[in-house]
């Protein structure tokens, strides 16, 4: 068997090994969000020391992830690049359509490849993308960039498609170097995000715990002289990259959706290590906004038919005044349900049955109803999600409690979802309770 034929067979066995791959029962388990020092610390325990892809190989190597990873869903002989949004057919290695795009600029701290670079080729921060656009890009920061040059996404599949007036379904760049500015497209903005993070919490230097290389700090700012400086042509022990403020603006504009929960499984399949702000949105804000544990979790979630076990918590501020800033999320919710958010003022029922499932209704009636959505993820998979901006709701419904949101008042959360196969055909998650603050 040649070379091309083994590449072909290595990529197929690793890739159809990926395509099951989901956070293991307990990858999470020792976790602590008490605060985001012990976040940071615990989380990155769990996601180090991941398997180094090769850049370039005849074995399995970066382009044979990206390739799956970036996969179109609508046509898996294509794949849809970052910036254009384009389906493109696929390629081996080298081609004249689409290359890979570090998001975070390998220019930045690790510019050559060599043995013991894991940022390099780590395919979290890895997408694949039209060759014209990532050039415009080059190593500009991600920041927003209102009257800059347009580069409009291509399809029009509810994620992209057409120009217009600022900032429409475009990317947007005053050029490609490190004191100028690009401008994420709506339907990626937030995947770009997460790269950006996850690599402030993977790479944090010492060493690699099984072959013992040296890795660098990397470290998301918003400081563009620190930014620019990183740029020193030369492998770093501590480089820069940002806007944070605008990365964390984007991660909750655009939150994880299918597409982007299938990447993070297919890269877990090959470097055995995951992106945590894609499984749990709610951590950004904890680890670098400070914005931990708000709310306080009551009630026990009774597990799904496949063995789920849905949570509910938040993140930002539960305001009495404010139009937004304050979104619950649902995580380890059965994938492709539909579900809701049932809340209400407090009173902590008491653990009313819910027929037809394996959980309680903890929230004290009357309850009022979010409007229903899809959980996303992967059927038969605890990787779905709901999200809720709370404030923003209840704006849109000021009369729905029967009783003024003021300052002081104590609320109730609990998700329900449908739960398939019968006969356990609902289910909930545990509850949350949280105080309005002025």
């Amino acid at each position: 068997m040649d070379n091309t034929l083994l590449r072909i067979a290595a990529a197929v066995i690793a890739v159809s090994a990926s395509l099951s791959a989901q956070a293991p029962p307990g990858y999470y388990a020792s976790v602590d969000t008490t605060n985001a020092g012990t976040l940071r610390a615990t989380l990155h325990a769990v996601i180090k020391d991941h398997t180094k892809i090769p850049y370039t190989a005849t074995a399995t190597d970066t382009w044979d992830v990206l390739n799956s990873a970036n996969e179109d869903p609508t046509n898996t002989a294509h794949i849809l690049d970052l910036y254009g949004n384009q389906s493109l057919v696929k390629q081996s290695g080298g081609n004249n359509f689409y290359n890979r795009e570090h998001t975070w600029p390998n220019s930045y701290g690790f510019p050559s490849d060599v043995p013991c670079n894991y940022p390099y080729t780590d395919c979290h921060m890895l997408f694949l993308c039209d060759i014209a656009y990532n050039a415009s890009r080059g190593n500009a920061p991600f920041r927003n960039c209102s009257g800059c040059t347009e580069f409009a996404t291509v399809l029009n599949n509810g994620l992209g498609g057409g120009s217009g007036a600022y900032p429409g379904n475009s990317n947007w760049s005053n050029g490609s170097g490190t004191t100028n500015n690009w401008e994420t497209w709506i339907g990626r903005r937030g995947d770009v995000a997460r790269a950006i993070l996850y690599a402030d919490v993977r790479y944090e230097g010492g060493v690699h715990g099984v072959t013992g290389c040296v890795e660098p700090d990397l470290i998301v700012s918003d400081s563009q002289s620190l930014i620019a400086g990183s740029a020193t042509g030369s492998n770093a022990s501590v480089a820069y990259m940002g806007i944070k403020s605008v990365l964390l603006q984007w991660h909750q504009q655009d939150l994880p959706d299918t597409w982007e929960r299938r990447k993070n499984d297919v890269v877990f399949g090959f470097q055995h290590n995951r992106n945590p702000f894609i499984d749990h949105p709610e951590w950004a804000d904890c680890l670098f906004g400070g914005l931990c544990g708000v709310g306080t979790n009551y009630c026990t979630a009774g597990t799904t038919s496949n063995g789920c076990l849905a949570s509910i918590s938040a993140t930002g501020a539960p305001s009495a005044s404010a139009p937004s800033g304050f979104t619950i999320h649902v995580a380890n919710v059965e994938g492709q349900k539909q579900g809701l958010i049932f809340y209400g003022v407090s009173g902590r029922a008491a653990n009313a049955w819910w027929s037809g499932s394996t959980s309680f209704l903890c929230v004290k009636p009357p309850t009022q109803r979010s409007l229903a959505q899809n959980s996303g993820g992967t059927t038969n998979a605890c990787n779905g999600v709901f999200t809720l901006d709370f404030n923003a709701y209840r704006a849109a419904n000021p009369g729905a409690l029967g009783q003024p949101m003021a300052a002081g008042l104590i609320l109730d959360a609990q998700a329900w979802f449908r739960d398939p196969p019968a006969p356990n055909t609902t289910n909930l998650s545990n509850a949350l309770e949280f105080t309005l603050l002025p």
